[in-house]
């Protein structure tokens, strides 16, 4: 075989100056090209990021009061918001039901139509207000959380827990059965399973669009208000200023004075009040009001027969005017601290938490700011839609 001194020509020749630095140029533009993309995609994804935080961290955290420092949330707002036009139109829709099923030609179900109409209006009525309800009653809600840490009160979540499966049962519950108990004699209801209730749960939470931990923070909200309630109910004072008053009442001034005619010569006041008083609540029992405490009187009798009744002389037959009606007033006792009527006692127990928040919303230690934008309250999801 012939030797051969040839070398191999190499298969790419070597580049010119020209081209290494052609070269060096597009490899930095590609580089500049990707960094660029690279920033971009970055602002892309801190955009969307952001986006996301806002809606799910920010906006459902943003303020829509702030009570003395403490912030309402924007998503309980909504979410109780939610919970009470739920109610409402489940309410409106039971109403409209039984409507319908009354006969509008029989004149004895006019009073039950009307009663239900006004019914409706007003509940419809309060749809239109219930976004500025809603926001007065968490603002309520923030005032009662700082009296029930004051006061030491506590809300379990087994208390909501119990509260929550109490009231599914009692929704529920089926008429009783036809058997009777042997102890009681009475009907026997069959209790509904816990597994049904819990379903009955879920669809009740679906229907109203609200999740669980959202329905269990507005049923301790109503813990809380029940509590201070109660707590504010048990402060009221059992005593106070009370008179036994004795009160006939006539239409004229003639009849008046002819009753006071025949006292002042000896007639019992009880015989006279039992013919002449045109009052029907006291005549029967020879115009005895009983014990009667401060502004008992004034609704019924007018405010001269009140002032009367707390500033007569006792045992003297005082003729006054009140109203386009005379009274012929005897007190028979009065006692600075005598125990309060009962039914007196009843109404400043149901009225302590309004009579509270009365007090407390004008309280100067008591700062509220209002931020909630009415025009961005969100639709109403239960409404029905407008024809065309």
């Amino acid at each position: 075989m012939a030797k051969s001194s040839k070398k191999k020509k190499t298969t790419s020749a070597k580049q010119t100056k020209k081209q290494v630095a052609l070269g060096r140029k597009t490899s930095r533009q590609n580089r500049i090209i990707w960094i660029s993309m690279a920033a971009l995609v970055l602002v892309i994804v801190a955009v969307l990021a952001a986006g996301i935080i806002t809606e799910i961290v920010l906006k459902p955290a943003s303020p829509v009061a702030i009570v003395n420092g403490a912030k309402v949330r924007v998503d309980d707002y909504e979410n109780l918001l939610t919970y009470r036009r739920s109610n409402q139109h489940s309410t409106i829709r039971s109403l409209e039901s039984s409507l319908r099923d009354l006969n509008p030609d029989d004149e004895g179900n006019q009073f039950l139509i009307s009663f239900y109409e006004q019914q409706l209006s007003q509940l419809q009525a309060n749809l239109n207000t219930a976004p500025q309800d809603v926001l007065e009653e968490m603002i309520e809600d923030q005032l009662i959380r700082e009296k029930a840490e004051e006061a030491g009160l506590t809300v379990t979540a087994a208390e909501v827990e119990q509260t929550i499966m109490s009231d599914l049962r009692q929704a529920v519950a089926p008429p009783p059965q036809a058997a009777i108990t042997e102890t009681q004699g009475i009907p026997t209801p069959t209790p509904v399973p816990d597994a049904q209730l819990k379903e009955i749960y879920q669809n009740a939470l679906q229907n109203m669009g609200l999740t669980d931990k959202a329905f269990r923070k507005i049923v301790e909200r109503g813990l809380w208000r029940q509590k201070v309630q109660e707590l504010l109910a048990s402060q009221v004072p059992t005593t106070g200023l009370v008179a036994h008053v004795l009160l006939i009442q006539t239409d004229t001034k003639e009849e008046a004075l002819a009753a006071q005619e025949r006292i002042d010569n000896g007639e019992g006041f009880a015989i006279v009040a039992q013919e002449v008083s045109t009052d029907t609540v006291s005549a029967a029992d020879g115009g005895d009001l009983g014990w009667v405490a401060k502004d008992q009187l004034v609704y019924r009798y007018g405010q001269e027969a009140e002032d009367t009744a707390f500033s007569a002389e006792i045992g003297t037959v005082t003729l006054v005017e009140s109203g386009d009606r005379y009274f012929l007033v005897r007190v028979v006792e009065r006692d600075e601290s005598g125990p309060l009527p009962e039914s007196v006692l009843g109404q400043q127990q149901a009225n302590a938490l309004s009579d509270w928040f009365a007090q407390r919303l004008s309280a100067p230690d008591v700062e509220i700011e209002r931020l909630l934008d009415l025009d961005n309250i969100p639709s109403d999801p239960f409404a029905t839609p407008a024809g065309p």
